[in-house]
Parts: C-alpha cells; structure tokens; sequence
C-alpha cells in the first residue's frame, strides 16, 4: 500500500551497473530510495517520496544474459546469430520475437522516411568495409550497382513466424536500431522487477524512467559533433532533462575513414549505395521508446537537413535536435531542434 512518508528524510542511492555489449560500453543506473527503518521508497509522478513495496535489483550476471539474448537474435558479427541464420539462407527462415520486433519497427521507419531507413542495404555496408569484416578496397561503380540490386526492404516479408527474402543474396542489418531495442529490452527488465526510477545506456543510446533524486529527472548530453574514430574526443554540446523517454543519437564522426583525402562515413544511401556525405552532422531523437528514436536518428542522417525536417513536421510524437554544416560559422555547425527541444539549446 502506498501512504505519505514521515519520519528521517529518506536517501536515495544509485546503484550502477557496467559492461560491455554489442561491440560498445553499456551502463544501468538505479535510483534507490531508503526511508525510515531501511523501508523501500519510490517516487510519485511528481518526485515526491512514498512507500513502495520492497524491489528487486538485478545482478550483473543477469544484465549480461539479458544482454547476450538480444546479440544471440539480432548480431551480425556472430556467425550462429539468428540473423546471421537468416542472412546466409535462399528465401525464408524461421525467427525468434525479437527479429520480428526489429524487422516491424524497422519497415515502419523504412516507409515513414520514403526508404531512407534501409536495413537491407547490409551488403553495400559490408562492401563499403563497415561491417564484421573490413575491407582494404573500396567497390567500383559496377559492384555498386550489382549490389543496389539486393537493397530495398519491401522485398522482404514475414510468413507466419518466418522472415522471407525475395533474393537469395538479400540481407539485413538492424544494427541502426538493434542497441536501441537493446536498450529498450534492459529498461523492460528492470520494470518487471519493479524497478520505476532507472537510466540505461548502451553506446549513448538512453532510455530513462521516473526520477533520479527528489524531483530531479535523469540529465543526459548531446555530443559535439568531433571527427574521431577513437571515440577518445569527447565533449558536450548541451544537457537535456530525459524522463520516462528514450534517447537516440546518429552521427558521421566515429564510424569513418579516410580515403584519398575524403571521408567515407558509415551511413551508405539506399538510393545510389555510396556513402553519401550529409549536411546532417549529429541527429538526437526523443521518443516514446529506445528503437524508434534510434531509427528516426539513423533516417535523419539520410535524408539531410532539408529532408530530416520535414520528416519530423510529420511526426509531431518525435523531438529532435540536429547539428547542420555550416562552414561559414565559427563552430562549423548550426542547430535545428523541434519546439519541444528550443529551451536547451545554448
């Protein structure tokens, strides 16, 4: 039964958790409230204290099996993956929930951005050197074109439980929106140990839940748009205040090379299968759930700031903040957020 909280005013503890998963750091924090006689609290809606029944954490070993599940499902770097399965089969494969949620979610994306989300475009990734393998050439216009061939998701299609191809040679990769749903998939685990006040991250991927501290929701900053590979660079941009909200970010500046002077970045264009350069430096989604918001980032990168904006006019649901080229500028870059993101811009 929840009633008021009286007595010694109540310590919240965070409880972290680290690892590593899907080729990156992952990290879970939990609010945990103590009150009078060591008694568990919560917070309300309002992030006032109140008495909550006694909550389970987790341990790490189960954050890592939780974890592993969803590489077993959706990882392309593991050969006996699912969707490694899948993607080395002629024409249809029997799939677990989790490639069904992931292909769903991804089709909806796929048709909200006119097939600017493109999963399938999995063999131009690998072509291009950006999947489990890196390659030392770059392919020719005539293998671009071979390979465009295989690209377009609508060629896909779920049969009952199984996932089908049109082409033998097809193949997917959710990695755009798989540490999303990674993320989401933690967050789900801890509420059904009834943990309410949470922050998960996996590789900047955020999905947060109630409170951190009395009245205080969980802060979280959007990147500065440095060119490193490293990852080693690392500077914020601003701080958001996320609650009960997921956040997504995309951007050319980690996953790149170079090649004969010119940057070849990781988001390859469905329409021509090159690697397009964006004026869409960095995308920050906000959505309702980890995997949306990490999709609609990917899409955003795409389609370039003309195209990104007016995608999100149609998604009201959505916030976004994007970091535009703007070499004329002392930073390099301007930005654009949505009406609900205006007041955190600096």
């Amino acid at each position: 039964m929840q009633g008021s909280c009286v007595g010694e005013k109540p310590v919240v503890e965070q409880m972290n958790w680290e690892g590593r998963t899907m080729g990156t750091s992952y990290m879970v924090k939990v609010a945990v409230i103590h009150g009078d006689n060591d008694t568990k609290l919560n917070f309300d809606s309002l992030g006032n204290f109140i008495q909550e029944a006694v909550v389970l954490l987790p341990t790490q070993e189960q954050l890592d099996s939780v974890l592993d599940r969803v590489n077993a499902s959706l990882s392309t770097y593991r050969k006996e993956s699912i969707l490694s399965q899948f993607n080395r089969c002629e024409r249809c494969f029997l799939v677990d929930s989790m490639i069904r949620r992931n292909f769903i979610a991804s089709l909806a994306v796929h048709q909200a951005s006119s097939g600017a989300f493109d999963p399938s475009v999995y063999p131009l990734v690998q072509a291009w050197g950006f999947g489990p393998q890196r390659n030392d050439k770059t392919p020719d216009s005539a293998k671009v074109q071979e390979l465009l061939q295989l690209v377009g998701l609508g060629q896909f299609a779920m049969v009952g439980d199984s996932l089908c191809k049109g082409k033998p040679n097809q193949m997917l990769d959710f990695s755009a929106i798989a540490k999303g749903y990674g993320v989401d998939v933690v967050g789900w685990y801890l509420e059904s140990l009834g943990i309410r006040n949470y922050l998960v991250e996996i590789g900047g991927e955020i999905r947060a839940s109630g409170w951190r501290s009395a009245g205080q929701p969980w802060t979280v900053a959007v990147e500065k748009p440095l060119d490193d590979p490293s990852g080693q660079q690392r500077a914020a941009l601003l701080q958001i205040p996320v609650k009960n909200r997921s956040m997504a970010s995309s951007g050319n500046y980690r996953n790149f090379y170079m090649l004969n002077g010119v940057k070849v970045a990781h988001t390859i264009q469905a329409s021509t299968g090159y690697p397009t350069p964006s004026d869409v430096l960095a995308a920050t989604i906000l959505a309702e759930d980890c995997m949306t918001a990490d999709a609609f980032a990917t899409a955003c990168m795409a389609l370039g700031s003309s195209g990104a904006k007016a995608l999100l006019m149609k998604h009201p649901e959505l916030e976004a903040i994007l970091v535009i080229s703007h070499p004329k500028t002392t930073s390099g870059y301007t930005l654009f957020a949505t009406t609900g993101m205006k007041a955190y811009l600096p």
